[in-house]
Formats: C-alpha cells, structure tokens, sequence
C-alpha cells in the first residue's frame, strides 16, 4: 500500500505528449508561454518531452502530496517540490495530478512553486 502522502498508483503516472509539448513547452501557449519559459530555462527540450514526462512521473512518485480535492473530473492532487532538471539546479515546482475513478493519475499542469 502506497504512502497517503504521495501519490496513488505512482508507478503509473500519465503525462501527455500534448500536454507538454503543446502547452508546458510552448512559448506560443496563451498560458503557458511563462511555464515555458521557466521550463526551457531548467533545459528541458519540446523535442525530447520524453525527458520532461520523466522527470515530471518522478516528481510526481516522489514528493508530498499537499493538497487532495475531490472535484466533478476525479481526485484532484497537488504535489509540491523538488524536479531533476537538466540544469542540475532541481528548482520546487507544484504538480496537478487528477484521478478519475479506477484510473492512474493524469499530469494536469505544472509552475513554479513561488
């Protein structure tokens, strides 16, 4: 049984392609042009997400839950701090994860923890 202050079914953490490379690497993005920016300071690359979708799993496996909410789309889990990052500089970050019923966790967003 897992730790109730990580993350259910850790091992099994979604992070889309698209999620990422649309819109958490994307200086493009509306909002998340400043996630982005952050992002792609700390060395992660659109073109090698898979990096990024590492990191972020681990992130999410790895750190304290701080918040749990229960919303119309799931389970919603916010989990704060320390990412790997290419650059070394492992900056705190907050992770969104929603659990619809039955499902592992699904990368909602990611920022800056400030």
């Amino acid at each position: 049984m897992s730790n109730p202050k990580n993350l259910p079914d850790s091992d099994q953490l979604l992070v889309e392609k698209s999620k990422l490379a649309s819109y958490l690497l994307n200086l493009s993005h509306k909002d998340g042009a400043s996630k982005a920016k952050f992002f792609l300071q700390r060395g992660f690359k659109a073109d090698y997400w898979e990096a990024f979708a590492e990191a972020l799993r681990a992130h999410g496996a790895s750190q304290t839950v701080t918040e749990i909410e229960i919303t119309r789309h799931g389970k919603k889990f916010t989990v704060e701090c320390q990412i790997k990052t290419p650059d070394g500089k492992n900056p705190c970050i907050l992770t969104v994860w929603i659990q619809a019923t039955s499902k592992a966790p699904r990368l909602v967003t990611a920022h800056p923890n400030s």
